[in-house]
């Protein structure tokens, strides 16, 4: 790991009740003496760790003005500017270049980087399949899954690294779900293939940043390129297979491939297979990686916090889970799911919304002009110092009874805003309830690492150290 600058102490410790994880410290720079070095400096940052790039002017102000190589942005973090920009005004926001050129070599026409009348046609055969029944519906396949792997994973007395059991975990999840258990074969290559295209394929190559032609290489990605296809060939081919069962008329399952096999209306047309194919590429990669490092935040946050994980355990403890539905388990967890949304606060699983407008907009004294690079920095807007009391410390109760609704909806965004929001955030906020169950029910986690994990963003927020995590008994 390399060396990094830590806002608070080396060594985790308690402070008066409130854990401060360490994180990158704002940058504190001077636009009117910007120089080529700073461009440099800001490319490499960008291609490093993104939010390593935030500044102390984005976490203060409502929009500040940057500039990269003569392209200019305007970072956003003031809950009625961005209701303006990506509520009231969506329809004169664009997908930004630089993300589109990360993301489309990966989920192609995927619902997160389709645009225009194909991504409102896919969002409108999609969105039945989110709904809170269907939700119900896999919650205890979800359990089942979970209450089989989880003895397999977590031994009393093992020292782990917690991300990457985790991503195994939650990859197994999104397999039954998805798939019925259909692509499962050497389940540990297919994880690695995911984490190697987010490690080379999903970073900024620096002819991205330099907005070089699409047709010339990027000799960082090639590695993630074939680790990708991999994947595309294994869900083709549960894609076919499904396809062949259903014509042929079998009985199937009824999970995301089929209903995604089934989609289509009067006024819609069905799903191609390609596009099909990049659905599911989707659902499982953005899926199981947000959820496990959302959970793998929570349990390190709890663990340098005796007091809010031996809340989470009272409630864990109390909770009858084979009488309460599983629907219903979130209201009998008020304080495990605060601490749940504070770990979302301070680790937002894709800290960064980026746009391009196509059209002018004038906002106060502000004229935005179309052309103009726009970007939602979840990472500043969660930690703003002008919308949080202490930003950087672990606080639980922010989100708990009447605090809760002190919070300005636009400025709490962990899965996104507007129209394109996360359409699976029902789904991975219910696994998540039951991966916290079935977890702080039986294990307690003691970190175990030399320093503090690094957050690190690569597409999502994750710990660059995997979290060592030594697993005890409860």
């Amino acid at each position: 790991m390399g060396q990094h600058n830590y806002s608070f102490r080396p060594d985790p410790e308690f402070n008066d009740g409130v854990f401060k994880p360490s994180a990158p410290r704002p940058v504190d720079a001077d636009m009117e003496k910007w120089s080529f070095g700073d461009n440099m400096a800001l490319m490499r940052a960008l291609i490093r760790n993104p939010i390593e790039t935030t500044g102390i002017l984005s976490r203060s102000q409502e929009c500040v003005q940057g500039k990269l190589f003569n392209q200019e942005f305007f970072t956003v973090a003031g809950p009625d500017l961005i209701k303006f920009l990506f509520v009231q005004n969506h329809n004169a926001l664009a997908m930004n270049h630089m993300r589109q050129r990360i993301l489309r070599p990966l989920i192609r026409s995927g619902l997160v980087a389709a645009e225009g009348e194909q991504w409102k046609r896919i969002r409108h055969l999609l969105t039945p399949m989110f709904t809170p029944r269907h939700i119900r519906t896999f919650s205890e396949g979800m359990r089942a899954t979970m209450e089989r792997e989880i003895p397999n994973s977590f031994k009393p007395g093992d020292d782990i690294r917690f991300t990457r059991v985790m991503l195994d975990l939650t990859y197994q999840i999104l397999s039954d779900a998805l798939f019925s258990g259909e692509i499962d074969g050497n389940r540990a290559a297919q994880v690695k293939d995911f984490e190697r295209v987010l490690m080379t394929a999903g970073r900024p190559d620096p002819m991205d940043v330099l907005r070089m032609p699409d047709f010339l290489p990027r000799p960082t990605k090639l590695q993630g390129i074939r680790a990708l296809k991999r994947i595309w060939n294994r869900v083709g081919d549960a894609q076919k297979q499904r396809k062949a069962r259903m014509d042929r008329g079998e009985s199937v399952p009824t999970d995301f491939l089929t209903m995604l096999l089934e989609a289509g209306d009067d006024e819609h047309a069905e799903l191609t297979p390609d596009e099909i194919q990049d659905q599911a590429v989707t659902f499982i990669g953005a899926g199981h990686e947000t959820t496990s490092h959302g959970i793998t935040w929570l349990t390190y946050l709890l663990s340098q916090d005796q007091s809010a994980r031996e809340k989470v355990e009272a409630e864990v403890d109390a909770l009858d889970i084979d009488s309460v539905p599983i629907d219903k388990w979130p209201e009998h967890l008020p304080w495990t799911m605060a601490c749940f949304d504070e770990a979302l606060r301070l680790y937002p699983p894709a800290p960064f919304v980026s746009r391009e407008l196509k059209e002018d907009l004038p906002w106060k004294d502000r004229q935005f002009k179309a052309g103009d690079q726009v970007l939602l920095n979840l990472w500043a807007l969660h930690r703003h110092y002008e919308l949080w009391e202490d930003p950087d410390s672990f606080v639980p109760g922010r989100f708990v009874g009447e605090n809760r609704k002190k919070i300005n909806p636009f400025q709490y965004l962990p899965f996104g805003i507007g129209p394109r929001n996360c359409i699976g955030q029902r789904f991975a906020k219910q696994e998540a309830v039951i991966m916290a169950v079935l977890l702080f029910k039986n294990y307690r986690f003691e970190y175990i690492g030399n320093e503090p994990p690094w957050p690190r963003m690569r597409i999502t927020l994750q710990a660059e150290n995997s979290m060592p995590m030594r697993v005890l008994a409860r």
